[in-house]
């Protein structure tokens, strides 16, 4: 692989392969940059799930608690988040 090619694909994936001029057809193994590139695109994706999930998870908590008559401000003390956010959750003002 060219080296401006291992350039290119360090700088976008910031995998830390590297060019080996004596060795260059062997410096760069495409096929595991690519896995690795994989492989954290999942890890993102499996966070961005559990946050999405958490966060659904305490509006309907908040949502529950809200309409069991429990004040705003103490839902928003258990949910962890600040009581405008709740409120618009809840839409309330």
């Amino acid at each position: 692989m060219e080296r401006r090619a291992v350039d290119v694909i360090e700088a976008i994936t910031n995998s830390g392969i590297k060019y080996d001029e004596e060795e260059e057809a062997e410096a760069v193994d495409v096929c595991q940059a690519i896995q690795e590139m994989r492989r954290e695109g999942e890890k993102i994706g499996e966070q961005k799930g559990v946050q999405k999930g958490e966060l659904k998870k305490a509006q309907e908590v908040a949502r529950n608690f809200y309409n069991l008559g429990l004040e705003v401000d103490k839902i928003a003390q258990g949910v962890g988040y600040d009581v405008e956010t709740v409120k618009g959750w809840l839409e309330i003002e």
